[in-house]
């Protein structure tokens, strides 16, 4: 009996990796499901409008890069359309 449940029996092993595996499971799903409970509305609007200015500041990215990796005369076309597109103040 007592080799059954020795380290070195192949059988301990499978049940220790097998417990381990569930083990990290059951935590993970308390860690989510703790994280959740713990989030208010204001938490979610919060969140939902941090997303928008970093999808904003995303596509801000993209244009500056887009801008940087044209050639020069692309680029002083782009910034005379911008130019000429301003509203006057």
């Amino acid at each position: 009996m007592t080799e059954l449940f020795a380290v070195s029996s192949p059988f301990a092993m499978v049940v220790l990796i097998v417990a381990i595996v569930f083990g990290a499971k059951i935590w993970r799903t308390h860690l989510l499901t703790r994280a959740r409970v713990g989030r208010s509305r204001e938490d979610d609007a919060l969140i939902g409008s941090m997303q928008s200015q970093i999808d904003k500041l995303s596509e801000r990215v993209q244009v500056l890069e887009r801008l940087m990796t044209d050639d020069d005369r692309k680029l002083a076309r782009e910034i005379d359309r911008l130019r000429d597109n301003r509203p006057s103040v």
